[in-house]
């Protein structure tokens, strides 16, 4: 599996197929007042699979790397214990399953590892061949210092302990990040939804209000330039609140 891309499944697709036709009903009526605008489907629909899938990516890639922590304290006290790099991988996968409830997706990468070396595979390149699809630096790296220290005979245990400190802080940095920054999100998803609220508000409010903005050549022009104004506001919102640690 690679990580570094999504791919939904049927469900989500599904889901995402609805929300894509809610998005743009609301858009064809507060913007357009036209049936005929509900032809914007097939932009709105790839953008928001687009962006869906980014996200739901991202929240995997996340949790991918809160499981190679652990898989990497457990080679660690595997070897520390007297075990060999393959043997402490294959410890490593069982206490992981006691950790966590179901078969993660580092379970299985674990698991596909083990099937490798019973293949004659070497663990480094089973190693390497996970870093390269997990889309994860610290997976990476962690992948060639590995290779480096297992063929050269170097510190194994104080490579693991290292690279699970590391991650550690990584992800606690991302968590109080996370956490500072959740008001401000709260704020931006309520500030997403004020330019819809106040078109509705007007033409329930003041019928006829905006008509003059429907149907014709100058109205449409300038709704499709609010409209750009709203997106470029959105994506300038997202970018300010998306750090990367």
């Amino acid at each position: 599996m690679d990580y570094r891309h999504y791919h939904p499944n049927k469900k989500e697709w599904t889901l995402f197929g609805l929300e894509a036709m809610a998005l743009t009903g609301i858009i064809a009526l507060c913007f357009y007042n036209s049936f005929w605008a509900a032809g914007i489907f097939p932009l709105v629909a790839l953008w928001l699979f687009r962006e869906k899938g980014q996200t739901l990516g991202e929240k995997r890639r996340k949790e991918l790397k809160l499981q190679f922590k652990d898989a990497v304290e457990g080679i660690a006290a595997a070897l520390a214990a007297g075990y060999s790099a393959e043997n402490a991988i294959r410890e490593a996968r069982k206490d992981l399953q006691l950790v966590y409830t179901g078969s993660t997706d580092m379970i299985h990468e674990l698991s596909a590892i083990e099937r490798k070396m019973d293949a004659n595979q070497t663990v480094e390149a089973a190693m390497e061949d996970f870093a390269r699809r997990s889309g994860l630096e610290e997976a990476e790296t962690f992948a060639e210092i590995f290779a480096v220290g297992k063929r050269s005979g170097g510190d194994l245990i104080g490579i693991m302990e290292d690279t699970a400190q590391t991650i550690t802080q990584i992800v606690e940095t991302e968590r109080q990040a996370s956490m500072a920054l959740a008001s401000r999100r709260y704020e931006q998803k309520v500030m997403n939804l004020v330019p819809f609220a106040m078109i509705l508000y007007l033409r329930m409010g003041c019928t006829g209000f905006l008509d003059p903005l429907y149907g014709n050549p100058m109205g449409i022009c300038v709704m499709t330039g609010t409209l750009g104004l709203y997106l470029l506001a959105w994506h300038l919102g997202k970018r300010l609140l998306d750090i990367e640690v």
